[in-house]
């Protein structure tokens, strides 16, 4: 279905006459034939036509679409939400790719299969730092843009874990430049958010938990802001192993428990268990 296709099924669903939507923007006659596919108008005007229609583009995107996202967008979003973790979602992911590129070259296309090939062998070798120098070429890929994008930045995050704690600690000074200019564009509080929780646990790992503290306390007024439960959940979780292994165990395992108690609360059985394993992997081994 062409654009302008989508535009007109939208307009007479709502019940408007091309009046009311080119009000504003063009005059009806160029409405018109732009309804009929014989004729261009400028970007400026289909945005306010949108708004007539009280419709974004990526909506519109997505119907003009047969009510679905292009091929190219389906692996954008598979690849952010998928475990990368799990072998065989990234040996699925891969396989896409692959048919996906015989038929176009994308290059943030090529960039994510490369990466998931990364990961699962990796994974295979169980050991995810195996070659750090490839993890820092990944980064390597955003390093000279002036800006980030939003899809930039849900890459970035699906790879963080990758890089060491000093390298990660820069990446988050460039990131915040980004997310800043972001702050009211729809989902950029999810990423913050997962930006912060991935660095939290690092700086974990690296006995860092002052540091780790800063970045929970961070994130506290923003989960619950958000009402982002598991987040706030694990934010807790983190925030109560930091203060134990800083020796205020109290209060420390009274954060865990309200963590504990969130996920069960919410029927999170999964992430309820992964958190346990976290808490006694890093509790334990910094008493």
């Amino acid at each position: 279905m062409f654009l302008s296709n989508a535009v007109r099924d939208v307009r007479l669903l709502k019940g408007m006459t091309q009046r009311d939507v080119s009000e504003g923007n063009i005059s009806q006659g160029t409405y018109s034939k732009f309804e009929k596919g014989t004729a261009d108008i400028p970007t400026q005007a289909l945005i306010g036509i949108l708004n007539n229609l009280n419709i974004d583009l990526e909506e519109i995107l997505f119907i003009a679409n047969g009510y679905s996202y292009t091929e190219e967008e389906k692996l954008y979003r598979e690849f952010f939400r998928f475990s990368v973790t799990n072998t065989n979602s990234l040996e699925e992911f891969i396989y896409k790719c692959e048919k996906y590129l015989e038929v176009r070259n994308e290059s943030t296309i090529a960039f994510l299969h490369q990466i998931s090939e990364f990961l699962l062998e990796a994974f295979r070798n169980e050991d995810i730092y195996f070659n750090k120098s490839q993890a820092l070429h990944f980064l390597d890929f955003f390093s000279n843009k002036e800006q980030l994008f939003i899809k930039d930045l849900y890459i970035i995050n699906a790879i963080f874990f990758l890089f060491p704690v000093e390298v990660a600690h820069l990446t988050i000074e460039y990131v915040e430049k980004s997310l800043k200019k972001y702050k009211d564009f729809q989902s950029i509080n999810r990423i913050e958010v997962n930006f912060r929780l991935n660095y939290s646990l690092m700086l974990i790992k690296d006995k860092l938990e002052d540091k780790a503290l800063q970045q929970l306390d961070l994130l506290i007024p923003k989960v619950k802001n958000f009402k982002m439960h598991y987040q706030m959940a694990i934010v807790y979780i983190r925030k109560g192993i930091c203060l134990h292994n800083l020796n205020q165990k109290e209060e420390g395992a009274d954060y865990i428990q309200r963590g504990l108690l969130i996920l069960e609360t919410i029927e999170e059985h999964d992430l309820y268990s992964h958190m346990q394993k976290e808490i006694n992997k890093y509790q334990s081994s910094n008493k």
